[in-house]
């Protein structure tokens, strides 16, 4: 599948956190994201103000930093006439052919994987279950089983740290419907993560919604893309195609 030339992507990268020791993560995310081996115009990569407000790790006022420097992300890219907006975390090393990989889905959004920081095979992305939680992907052996991309018969749900959206889905599709950004929704039974629940309001819509295992990332500081280079080998490696993560067992089960 050939991209259109008429294609263009705006980078977002939100940031929290006026630490020192953050800013060469950011610039690291930004080499990786400037390595892409694609044929579509990027548009140099926007990194968010930090945030003004205060917060605590855990809490809930952490969950409202998180989304408005999202929201930040998202009307920046609204302002420009790019096609795409491509969000990609601070702390995330995205692969040579992740964008270009996720533009071929062709999806409303498509997103790569990552792991968890405290465990680099259990991957914070799977198939979202009638409960709306979602069943991440658990740990696999080297050799890739099927296509590797969820999403076409099942909603799913992960991250947002290296995720790419079309513009309609930010654009006000019904004139009672606010367009869709992130929040937090609070009920008496739960409190929504910002980013599962954009994934949740984006299959509720009619948006489509894709995971590519291809596109593994690494997750900084603890599980850097090098090191998955290294566990996998070299040939199992080769654009990421082959590691299995097994997604469609993953899919299968409830």
């Amino acid at each position: 599948m050939s991209l259109k030339p008429s294609l263009s992507v705006f980078v977002g990268i939100p940031s929290l956190t006026r630490k020192d020791n953050y800013a060469p993560l950011i610039q690291n995310a930004i080499r990786h994201i400037k390595a892409q081996k694609t044929s579509v115009k990027v548009l140099e990569p926007y990194v968010t103000p930090p945030y003004d407000g205060k917060f605590e790790v855990g809490d809930k006022s952490r969950l409202i930093a998180i989304t408005d420097r999202l929201n930040n992300v998202i009307e920046e890219f609204l302002g420009s006439k790019a096609t795409h907006l491509w969000l990609v975390d601070g702390d995330i090393e995205v692969p040579p052919h992740a964008l270009e990989t996720l533009l071929k889905l062709d999806s409303d959004i498509a997103s790569g994987i990552y792991a968890f920081h405290n465990d680099r095979h259990i991957f914070m992305f799977g198939r979202m279950k009638d409960d709306d939680t979602v069943q991440f992907i658990p740990r696999g052996p080297p050799g890739f089983k099927g296509s590797g991309v969820i999403g076409d018969s099942f909603r799913v749900g992960g991250g947002n740290g290296c995720l790419l959206a079309k513009r309609r889905v930010f654009e006000q599709f019904h004139k009672d419907i606010n367009p869709l950004r992130f929040y937090c929704p609070v009920n008496e039974k739960r409190t929504w993560a910002s980013d599962i629940f954009f994934w949740y309001q984006v299959q509720k819509f009619g948006f489509t919604a894709r995971i590519h295992g291809g596109v593994l990332c690494g997750h900084q500081p603890y599980h850097p893309l090098q090191s998955y280079i290294e566990e996998y080998g070299e040939d199992n490696i080769k654009g990421f195609e082959r590691v299995s993560l097994e997604l469609e067992n993953a899919g299968k089960t409830s």
